[in-house]
């Protein structure tokens, strides 16, 4: 084990450089992404990453649902960057490094592909568009996207604990096992 761990809420040790599949715990995961905020906490009410995975589960086809609601998984270790710094930087291509054998660890945990689906990047992205109607102030995107690209979704205030409760259960419900 690397000295670059963090201990999660279960307890357990989570190395973020050398990545252990049984390290991976479903309840961490859950956790740690309802208490995390979406846009760096830039919303106008808590939106967490687990509620906006809950959602994205929910706009792909069923054989890529438990993939959706994954997607982020990482983050329950490493946070996030905001994206502007994640794909416009050099500190995003150390995170991404980083981010990626995380995600291989999770995608090996969960007997995952280890390539996302397309139908994952395309929920993930209109989600995002979503998002931005119903929770950031009028910023001007206008340039990037159309509001045709928008999920059509309604975006509810979940507080952490039904996001956690949410995600556990839409997980139970696509779990192979």
């Amino acid at each position: 084990m690397s000295q670059a761990w963090i201990e999660t809420f279960t307890g357990k040790h989570f190395d973020i450089l050398e990545p252990q599949s049984d390290e991976i715990d479903i309840v961490d995961i859950a956790h740690s992404l309802s208490l995390q905020c979406r846009f760096t906490g830039h919303t106008k009410h808590f939106y967490s990453v687990a509620q906006h995975s809950f959602y994205a589960s929910q706009l792909v086809p069923p054989e890529d649902a438990l993939w959706a609601l994954l997607h982020d998984a990482s983050e329950a270790y490493i946070s996030d960057m905001s994206r502007p710094l994640k794909h416009y930087t050099d500190c995003g291509h150390h995170y991404k490094i980083v981010e990626d054998k995380i995600m291989a660890a999770i995608c090996m945990k969960f007997r995952l592909p280890f390539r996302m689906p397309l139908s994952v990047r395309k929920a993930d992205d209109s989600l995002l568009y979503a998002e931005k109607e119903q929770l950031m102030a009028d910023a001007k995107w206008d340039t990037l996207w159309s509001s045709e690209d928008a999920a059509k979704i309604k975006i509810d205030y979940w507080p952490p604990e039904l996001a956690k409760t949410r995600f556990l259960a839409r997980y139970y419900t696509l779990s192979p096992v």
